[in-house]
């Protein structure tokens, strides 16, 4: 792949994401941050004919790829308007992007990968782009979707990243893994679940608790727990 410079957003964005991993790592359980410059170039992977490589228009200007333990990563940054015919055209050549990424992945890598994306200066507090943000992470298509929508100022950065990276496979509920006690623990084995499908307003229900920073670890297991055994009501 040729060399391009590196959209401004996406180093920023690398380098919290390998502070982040970085604070989840632990002695029995390493999380390497690994750059994977192939997987954000335009060639699938064993292609040797110009059939296997896509052309620039059907590709994102900035793009950058990385694995964080398990994960693949490929991030990449909106455009600076709030129009949909924008940002559909953006998401359909990030797609692309991870569709070329997919094929340096085995089945069950793929599986986690996923993509990020950042909005311009400001966006966090327009309408507009909260409306579309949520409509890019409803799009499960080749890959899960996280936008995160930047604050008004670069101040206000760290606190924002900090908001948005408790919505990842980053996210670290307990502070300390002995806050939540195997008594808690005891009564999410007690359900005794069996899943064999999950309703959306039940993941939903889940996900609400989940982030309630107003409980305790206890308080929310408790919560899960009480919210699967009335499943059928929600």
């Amino acid at each position: 792949m040729s060399e391009q410079p590196i959209h401004h957003l996406l180093t920023q964005l690398s380098e919290r994401l390998h502070a982040s991993a970085a604070k989840r790592s632990t002695e029995r359980k390493p999380l390497s941050c690994t750059p994977r410059p192939q997987y954000a170039g335009a060639v699938f992977y064993g292609g040797t004919t110009p059939a296997a490589t896509l052309s620039p228009s059907d590709l994102p200007a900035d793009r950058m790829a990385l694995s964080i333990g398990r994960y693949t990563l490929v991030l990449g940054v909106l455009p600076d308007v709030p129009t949909a015919e924008a940002v559909r055209e953006a998401v359909r050549r990030y797609r692309n992007q991870c569709v070329v990424a997919r094929s340096h992945l085995n089945p069950d890598q793929s599986i986690d990968m996923q993509l990020i994306l950042v909005g311009p200066r400001g966006s966090a507090a327009d309408s507009d782009w909260l409306a579309l943000a949520l409509s890019i992470e409803r799009d499960d298509r080749v890959a899960r979707k996280l936008v995160w929508l930047l604050p008004d100022t670069p101040e206000e950065d760290g606190e924002s990243y900090d908001q948005f990276i408790k919505r990842t496979f980053l996210a670290k509920p307990w502070s300390e893994p002995d806050q939540l006690g195997n008594q808690a623990l005891d009564k999410l084995s007690d359900a005794n679940v069996k899943v064999d499908g999950l309703s959306h307003s039940l993941v939903d229900e889940w996900k609400r608790i989940a982030l309630d920073q107003e409980k305790t670890p206890d308080e929310i297991v408790e919560a899960l727990v009480k919210a699967w055994e009335v499943r059928d009501l929600i």
